[in-house]
């Protein structure tokens, strides 16, 4: 791959990794950097009924094309699908600035997703395969850096602009910094070889299935437990649709010439055993990322302050976990660092069940530490043993799956995470209503711990204090799902039996020395 940079200077060099990181940067603080305008969006556009969707819908559309997007970079070309990528996520942003209706503002976030999806696998498969091979590690480091990067410094970026500027313009401030990027990509990126294939396409079917298949799903994950009850028509019609799309999409495949997901992929036992981790990954990750807030600023009184305050060593840990992670890949097999990521994250989660409600703020970060390091060394094996794993031919759809099934675990991780916490919430509340007077909701199903925590501030102290230990148990209840993901993640990474990275290997798996490689897949 070097020989693509053979006459290169430096500068030329880094600006193109300048350029691709960027392009990360941006679809990844196109969420945090939402989080904290969205309260002065919905007042203006009268919109807090539908605010969520705001969120929801960028989740579903990016997450719904990454696969074909991988694949499709596989067929015409990484850098046509990366410029397409930006060209849409910078529309769709200076739409969003443009919007005067929550539901234009909705819709045109669903355009950005799309673009997003684009951006966000083809830009890691194009770190990995143009960057010299020599001190990959680092470059890859950076990229996983970018993840945590964006979430401990979005939501300040989002206030301040909101604050001195307009909200609109955290939106706007795309616009330059994509066109930017896109004059990056036009002189910078090289053409992609003409493809071995003319003439091969995917198809409708496939796309579709896998879209509508991925949507209902989702959807459903989403909606159940809060607008409409597990049980209702709505939610289980959408998980029937969304499994039975789901199984016609895994046939489909087994019959397509140029499949989406290659299911030979799965033969691999490296491949597999990370898809599955991955899969477990999201499940932490985005439990996490979810209900530790609620731990700190409902359970232990901290605040809007606390909750970052808490959150902020974990995901610098992430940067760290991925440097480590880096270190470790060439000197280790997969199965010493996959089983090493889960063992630092579920440990760090065994912790925080056992915490107190009176716990010191440097032991939590101290367990921030422990789960931060364990999702970014996964984060980062979970990439390159892919990558690595895998011929130029497939590494799109090879590498975006990873992406792919990471958000899945997420989504599903938090729905059950959710039904967890909230049903048992629900029954301690009712156990200990007798004690609970002055609590002037009245045991059922709980929806929203937070608002039920801030309708009872006027509560005795003693009774207040009951409340928030109920909380803790609950949330610290529901963790323990989140450490059952981590043992099946550790057991999954014995799979990938003592494959390792070779050092100076090849990338293509054909040409990697069998005894430091998984046997190779026959994916053409």
């Amino acid at each position: 791959m070097e020989t693509k940079f053979k006459g290169w200077s430096s500068t030329q060099y880094n600006w193109l990794f300048a350029g691709l990181l960027l392009s990360i940067l941006l679809t990844q603080l196109d969420q945090t950097i939402v989080s904290t305008a969205l309260p002065t969006i919905a007042t203006q556009l009268e919109g807090f009924a539908q605010m969520s969707w705001v969120f929801t819908i960028y989740m579903l559309t990016s997450t719904a094309i990454t696969p074909i997007a991988g694949k499709l970079s596989d067929l015409y070309g990484r850098k046509l699908f990366l410029i397409l990528g930006l060209t849409i996520f910078v529309i769709g942003s200076v739409l969003c600035g443009m919007a005067d209706t929550m539901l234009q503002l909705i819709i045109f976030r669903g355009i950005k997703g799309i673009g997003a999806g684009f951006l966000m696998p083809i830009t890691y498969t194009v770190v990995f395969s143009l960057m010299p091979r020599t001190g990959n590690s680092i470059y890859q480091t950076l990229y996983m850096s970018i993840f945590a990067l964006s979430s401990v410094i979005g939501p300040a970026i989002g206030a301040l602009i909101t604050s001195l500027l307009d909200w609109r313009y955290i939106f706007f401030i795309n616009l330059p910094f994509g066109l930017l990027i896109l004059v990056i990509f036009l002189r910078l990126l090289p053409h992609d070889p003409t493809p071995s294939h003319r003439g091969a396409s995917i198809g409708y079917l496939s796309p579709a299935l896998l879209i509508t298949g991925t949507l209902s799903l989702l959807l459903a994950l989403k909606l159940g437990g809060v607008q409409f009850a597990w049980s209702s028509v709505e939610i289980i019609g959408l998980l029937a649709a969304g499994i039975g799309l789901g199984a016609w999409f895994v046939l489909q495949q087994l019959r397509e010439k140029e499949p989406i997901i290659p299911m030979p992929l799965f033969r691999d036992r490296v491949i597999a055993s990370t898809y599955m981790a991955t899969f477990m990954q999201g499940i932490i990750m985005y439990g996490s990322l979810v209900y530790i807030p609620l731990f700190v600023q409902g359970s232990l009184g901290g605040g809007v302050a606390g909750t970052g305050g808490a959150l902020t060593p974990l995901m610098l840990c992430v940067m760290l976990g991925a440097t480590l992670c880096g270190a470790l890949i060439p000197r280790t097999t997969w199965r010493f660092t996959i089983s090493t990521a889960m063992l630092l994250s579920g440990s760090g989660l065994v912790l925080l069940i056992f915490l107190p409600i009176n716990v010191s703020f440097i032991v939590l970060c101290l367990v921030m530490v422990l789960i931060g390091l364990g999702i970014g060394m996964m984060m980062m094996v979970g990439q390159t043993a892919v990558s690595m794993g895998v011929d130029e031919s497939v590494r799109g759809a090879a590498t975006s799956s990873v992406s792919f099934f990471r958000s899945i675990g997420g989504v599903l991780g938090t729905a059950v995470l959710t039904v967890l916490v909230h049903s048992h919430l629900s029954r301690l509340l009712a156990e200990h209503r007798s004690e609970l007077t002055g609590l002037a909701t009245a045991p059922g199903t709980v929806t929203d711990p937070l608002a039920l925590l801030s309708s009872s501030t006027d509560l005795p102290a003693n009774q207040l204090a009951l409340l928030r230990q109920l909380l803790g148990d609950a949330v610290q209840y529901g963790f323990w799902f989140l450490v059952g993901a981590a043992a099946l993640g550790f057991l999954a990474a014995f799979w990938a039996g003592a494959a390792r990275q070779a050092p100076h290997a090849p990338v293509a798996k054909s040409e990697a020395a069998p005894s430091q490689q998984a046997e190779a897949v026959p994916l053409r």
